[in-house]
């Protein structure tokens, strides 16, 4: 609707002719500003693996103790009668469902067959795109699946050491000869020698990176991502010590750049960034070796085409 008396908009009998007589002038792109970058969701889509059939749709075998045992030995080399340790066990995950209805309506798309600024079905389409990131986004740094078997796993029960979750993936972290299946989780500030993300330096973040790292077997993780706010204040350690240099010789005038702040940091050789969908107070350290995203490869983003949702008869339907 028209605002009348705005700008060059009259009021009184002439707007209400004008309205009458006058197109709208409109923008003919459909601005969508509703949304959150998901970095970590893409990043894993990117390095994601193929899933299909079975089951247990993800079955990766994992060993969690040695297998055999070793012992020093004279000259005449004895040594005891080794024994079967078993060691190997499955670890298992199904897929889940994900669907996004899209309505279509005929009187609707009657209406929009000529003379349409923005297809309402091209805006749904469009947005069974951004609905689903957005969710698959923010589930990755949850732990649903534990409460509502249709989710997906994230990375809150992927990593846990057990405290919250003891079974991930139908294994016991708990049980004997199954610790390697625990992950690593720090209470910050409580006797961990961490502190908490919302405080962490340049200093605290480095010894936080070689405690996990030893943890770990002395693999690094790959990344870190942090919520926006504890990013930023691990960013200010950056730039309270940073320094702008000039070179002798070039002239600087007002439309010269100075560089400053990071978009993204580097503590130890590990790549720290930020995601809105991490809670505050929280970070993530991953290695990308272990950590993967399956995706079905016979029904990864397929559209199944419009189906009428009334059935007629017993053995007919109305199509579109």
């Amino acid at each position: 609707m028209p605002l009348p008396g705005q700008g060059v908009v009259p009021t009184g009998n002439l707007y209400l002719e004008l309205t009458s007589v006058t197109r709208r002038a409109f923008v003919p792109v459909l601005f969508v500003q509703i949304y959150y970058a998901t970095p970590t969701l893409f990043y894993l889509m990117g390095g994601a693996e193929k899933a299909s059939g079975g089951i247990s749709q993800i079955t990766i075998p994992i060993q969690g103790q040695s297998m055999v045992q070793g012992a020093f030995t004279g000259p005449a080399g004895g040594f005891n009668s080794p024994s079967i340790i078993p060691a190997i066990q499955n670890a298992q995950f199904p897929l889940v469902y994900w669907v996004v209805p899209v309505p279509l309506y005929f009187g609707e798309r009657v209406l929009q067959a000529s003379d349409t600024v923005i297809s309402t079905l091209k805006a749904r389409m469009n947005d069974v795109w951004n609905v689903t990131v957005q969710n698959m986004g923010g589930l990755v740094f949850v732990a649903t699946a534990p409460t509502n078997a249709l989710f997906p796993n994230g990375f809150v029960e992927a990593f846990d050491n057990g405290t919250n979750y003891a079974t991930y993936g139908g294994i016991n972290r708990l049980a004997p000869g199954n610790t390697s299946w625990q992950g690593q989780y720090y209470t910050a500030s409580t006797g961990s020698g961490l502190p908490g993300t919302a405080g962490y330096t340049r200093r605290t973040m480095s010894n936080f990176i070689i405690q996990i790292t030893d943890v770990a077997g002395g693999e690094p993780p790959t990344m870190i991502v942090m919520n926006p706010g504890d990013f930023a204040t691990l960013n200010t350690d950056f730039i309270g010590t940073e320094q702008i240099f000039t070179r002798p010789g070039p002239e600087y005038s007002m439309s010269t750049p100075v560089r400053s702040s990071f978009p993204n940091l580097n503590v130890a050789g590990v790549p720290i960034y930020a995601d809105h969908f991490v809670p505050a107070g929280t970070a993530f350290a991953v290695n990308s070796k272990y950590t993967k995203m399956y995706m079905s490869e016979d029904a990864a983003f397929d559209f199944s085409g419009f189906y009428p949702l009334i059935l007629h008869s017993r053995t007919t339907e109305q199509t579109q």
